[in-house]
């Protein structure tokens, strides 16, 4: 082999000896205690690094909901049938470590002493190290409730939809209309990408989501609530 060849060749297994490796992903954690969106606007109340903790926050009737109120349900807010449960939402991720929790329950309310729909996504929690495996799951049960006929909240079937009357989510002190809130549960990174707080995982090797979204029908108008949603990356 003459000198030109050797340094060639030597000069190929050293830029391949020596080729920078990807860096690793930078652990990122969020949390959403609900995404509201009518297709056109949206409102969120989501963290990273954050506590968000009830009864400090709640929605209120705001400019995208006028006739609803989102409640993140605590002694002064939980349904008369529902236990006291504060509603937490965290979120926090160091450079070795990322993670983030939910529990409690969120409350739909149109103006009447009873929501009109409730969710508890309950204990649920992404986490994982930059070394280590992903880990989601979590402790209790999972539960939709809507108000029925006779005012009293009714258990939804999981994956199913349920039936009532509700007044319009864009207007303040509208008359009740019929409505359907169909639950869809979320467990794949991808299917979280048409939020964009979440978006941003769809693609990551170590990530994972959990999320529930009530899927609310007025006639024409469809909205989507996305609640207690969590995810992590490392």
């Amino acid at each position: 082999m003459s000198k030109t060849s050797f340094g060639l060749l030597a000069a190929a297994l050293l830029g391949v000896v020596t080729a920078p490796t990807a860096a690793a992903a930078t652990p990122e954690a969020t949390v959403a205690a609900y995404v509201f969106t009518d297709g056109t606007s949206t409102e969120s109340l989501t963290a990273e690094n954050a506590d968000l903790t009830a009864p400090l926050l709640a929605s209120g009737y705001t400019a995208a909901h006028p006739g609803w109120d989102l409640r993140l349900s605590d002694e002064a807010y939980a349904p008369a049938t529902m236990p006291v449960l504060d509603y937490r939402a965290r979120a926090s991720h160091t450079a070795t470590s990322a993670g983030a929790g939910t529990s409690g329950y969120i409350s739909l309310v149109d103006g009447g002493s009873v929501p009109f729909a409730v969710v508890r996504p309950h204990s649920r929690s992404v986490s994982c190290t930059v070394d280590g495996p992903l880990f989601t799951g979590g402790g209790g049960g999972y539960g939709v409730w809507v108000r029925g006929t006779s005012g009293a909240l009714e258990l939804v079937d999981v994956d199913a939809t349920g039936s009532t009357t509700a007044a319009p989510a864009g207007q303040a002190g509208g008359a009740h209309v019929p409505t359907t809130v169909k639950v869809n549960r979320y467990s794949a990174v991808g299917q979280l990408s048409g939020y964009s707080a979440f978006a941003k995982y769809e693609g990551r090797p170590k990530a994972g989501t959990l999320g529930w979204e009530l899927e609310i029908t007025q006639g024409a108008q469809t909205y989507r609530v996305l609640v207690g949603a969590v995810a992590a990356s490392c």
